[in-house]
């Protein structure tokens, strides 16, 4: 009875192991780092839903570049990579991480003298992101900043931060303003909170994004260094407070003159948030044929700050003549000539997903999704493309016989202008802004 007992135990025993290494070996997954496909000489399972990887992977890839080291007796590997130390144990979903207690779903396991370990807790842990393309049966690792998406959050487009979180790396919350004493104060709350904790739990870096308008007010808080401080101080506290990783600034129609005390704050604020917080900062498009002064100190401001939003949009304004919002020439001229002056992989390129509405003889008013199903259903509306700025419009007249122009983006016009972005080496894209509903820009992010 006994040995019968322990024949039909190992038979359990082999029908585990072989349906366990049948369903790991069955759908391998590949992977690709930064873009490029990796071939591995033991290849990758799948276990409890997670991705394993041997630990070989971490010694040989020169985008690791790590070092790792074996406990027999304590079944325990040590890794030392990109400035991190892991300490993973056999068998236990426990690890440390810089001394650090950290969990995860899937536990370590030896497998023909390799040692495996959960790949996406390692990178994420190394600063990369991680998507799987189940179509593909692929891992995509990134750990350059080629696919940033640095997208803006203003007021309530939860939907849609929700429906589109995956396609995100960064998400700047517009929801501060400052004056001219430097005071801080919220431009509106839309329960903060449990929208940093959603961006979080999505592996999405937040940051606290600043606003302030007007030459007059800029100049009263730019040029006195008590009201820059002022700001410098409520800024920290407020990303210590809630814990963002960074600060954006968004500062407009800066009086040329003041462009020194731009940079200065910039620089103090700077110095203020240290190495473990980002500072991004949006700048006006530029050219450099401009005859216009311009505030911004592009090349300083590329050496103070981590990412430099570049506007690349309202070419055509609503107090201007109809016409494309981001004409594609005119983006890569602003590509050209701001990679003279400021680090390509820092820069982020920024893409407008809104469109205006200009009446024959009148101010446009903003374009969202909304509005323009509205004008679809009221009017007849005839839609064109213009390819040589690769912008799409419509016309139509209303009620009146007004003549109307609209123009915005769509998916070719926005996918050409993201492969510019890449073909010059940006850090990425931008866009402003979360929760207009047009859902061009996502479906070419899903493409990449």
């Amino acid at each position: 009875m006994h040995k019968r007992w322990l024949k039909l135990a190992a038979l359990a025993m082999l029908l585990i192991f072989t349906c366990t290494y049948s369903t790991m070996a069955y759908a391998s997954p590949a992977v690709s780092i930064d873009g490029q496909l990796r071939q591995f000489e033991t290849p990758l399972q799948v276990v409890e839903d997670r991705t394993m990887v041997p630990i070989r992977f971490v010694i040989e890839d020169p985008a690791l570049k790590g070092q790792v080291y074996w406990d027999g007796k304590l079944k325990k590997v040590a890794i030392d990579c990109r400035g991190k130390y892991f300490e993973f144990f056999i068998g236990s979903k426990k690890a440390w991480v810089d001394g650090q207690a950290r969990y995860f779903d899937a536990a370590p396991y030896l497998y023909q003298n390799r040692t495996y370990i959960p790949l996406r807790f390692l990178v994420e842990n190394l600063g990369a992101s991680v998507e799987w393309k189940q179509e593909q049966n692929r891992v995509d690792i990134r750990f350059s900043n080629a696919d940033r998406v640095f997208a803006y959050y203003y007021y309530t487009p939860r939907e849609e931060l929700q429906q589109n979180a995956h396609l995100f790396t960064d998400i700047a919350f517009r929801w501060f303003a400052t004056d001219g004493q430097g005071r801080l104060n919220y431009e509106y709350r839309d329960r903060y909170q449990e929208v940093l904790k959603f961006a979080r739990e999505k592996g999405i870096k937040t940051h606290a994004s600043v606003v302030l308008m007007g030459g007059d007010t800029l100049h009263q808080l730019l040029a006195n260094p008590s009201h820059r401080g002022q700001l410098v101080g409520n800024l920290l506290e407020r990303v210590k407070a809630d814990g963002y990783d960074g600060v954006n600034v968004d500062f407009e129609f800066i009086k040329p003159e003041d462009g020194p005390f731009f940079t200065t704050f910039l620089q103090e604020l700077k110095t203020a948030l240290g190495s473990e917080k980002s500072l991004s900062v949006a700048v006006f498009a530029r050219t450099g044929k401009e005859n216009w002064p311009t505030p911004y100190e592009y090349a300083k401001i590329g050496k103070i700050a981590d990412q430099v939003v570049v506007m690349a949009y309202d070419y055509h304004y609503k107090t201007s003549a109809p016409g494309p919002v981001a004409p594609l020439p005119w983006v890569n001229q602003v590509i050209k000539y701001l990679t003279t002056q400021i680090p390509a992989e820092k820069l982020l390129l920024g893409l407008p997903t809104y469109g205006y509405d200009w009446p024959a003889g009148g101010q446009a008013t903003t374009v969202t999704k909304a509005k323009l199903d509205s004008i679809k259903t009221n009017y007849q509306v005839k839609a064109e493309f213009d390819w040589q700025n690769m912008s799409p419009f419509y016309t139509y007249y209303d009620e009146q016989g007004r003549y109307h122009q609209v123009w915005l983006e769509n998916e070719p016009s926005l996918k050409a202008k993201v492969e510019a972005a890449g073909q010059a080496g940006l850090g990425g894209v931008s866009f402003w802004r979360i929760g207009n509903g047009f859902d061009d820009l996502y479906r070419v992010l899903e493409q990449r």
